[in-house]
């Protein structure tokens, strides 16, 4: 996939904990969703989606940059670098809770989008 997802950092925490992803081409985020599942009663990942984030449509990434996406309220922001002087792009879910509090039973899958919009006949 053109996008992957590389760690969640401080899960538990609202206010702290974030998705690191990466660019592995250049793309549009916004056909791109995170969503938080769970595990069934057999061990497999269910197909309950608890939580659904999808990018903004027409945020154009460049392959090999950053993205972290925080559980936290925020204005989303470009033009950052990370630790190591990558550029970055951050994104805020807008929760106050929460998403990835459950350390062994949370899943974090990536999502391609592809949208059918109905037009008038």
């Amino acid at each position: 996939m053109n996008l992957e997802i590389l760690s969640i950092k401080e899960h538990g925490d609202a206010t702290k904990e974030y998705v690191m992803l990466r660019a592995n081409a250049t793309i549009d985020l916004g056909n791109y969703a995170i969503v938080d599942t769970t595990f069934n009663k057999k061990g497999g990942v269910s197909n309950v989606m608890r939580h659904y984030y999808r990018f903004p449509k027409g945020h154009m990434v460049k392959k090999g940059q950053f993205i972290s996406l925080w559980t936290c309220k925020g204005t989303n922001r470009t033009g950052l670098k990370t630790n190591h002087g990558d550029p970055l792009h951050r994104f805020y879910w807008g929760s106050s809770h929460a998403i990835w509090n459950d350390s062994n039973t949370d899943v974090a899958e990536l999502l391609l989008v592809k949208t059918l919009e109905k037009t008038a006949a």
